[in-house]
């Protein structure tokens, strides 16, 4: 019995076998090192959906906000005028829907601290002083001074394009 290795066609076998099993090594190194990239794509893309979601939602938020005024003071004399019923919900809503939270804390803090009245004090027996017009990044700051005194309370307002009513950005 002659042995294998000394056939013609067992080296034919091994010089067939040997790039393919190369080329099957080389496949599956470069798709084992592809899986991650694949594992990170897919929580790129996943975090990309949530954050389309997240966006869409707070444009109908947007759409479907109704309170502002249609100019910057007419805002601001609806956000005195709920302070000074003490409507705190009403005055939160004046704010744009992503400040509402941290606006409704802030007014609480300033009725616990007085702040609140100073601010409608500087409204009604102060004066009230609107910037020239819109800056170009959209904000409308006003400032108000309470009577006798020369820091003012500042408030910035921006417009909602989807309701075209202006909204509080956010207070001093």
């Amino acid at each position: 019995m002659q042995k294998i290795y000394k056939k013609w066609w067992f080296w034919l076998g091994v010089v067939i076998l040997i790039p393919i099993a190369w080329y099957i090594w080389g496949y599956a190194s470069w798709w084992l090192a592809g899986a991650n990239s694949r594992s990170e794509n897919r929580s790129a893309y996943l975090g990309w959906l949530k954050m389309e979601a997240d966006s869409k939602a707070l444009e109908a938020q947007y759409r479907a906000d109704n309170y502002g005024g249609a100019t910057p003071e007419e805002t601001l004399r609806l956000f005195i005028e709920a302070l000074e019923k003490k409507d705190y919900e009403l005055a939160s809503k004046y704010f744009v829907i992503e400040n509402r939270t941290k606006g409704s804390e802030d007014i609480q803090g300033a009725v616990r601290s007085g702040g609140a009245e100073g601010f409608i004090n500087a409204y009604r027996k102060g004066r009230v002083v609107p910037p020239g017009g819109v800056g170009a990044s959209g904000i409308y700051e006003i400032e108000l001074f309470e009577s006798g005194r020369s820091v003012p309370f500042g408030i910035r307002l921006i417009k909602n394009e989807f309701t075209s009513k202006w909204k509080i950005l956010e207070l001093p």
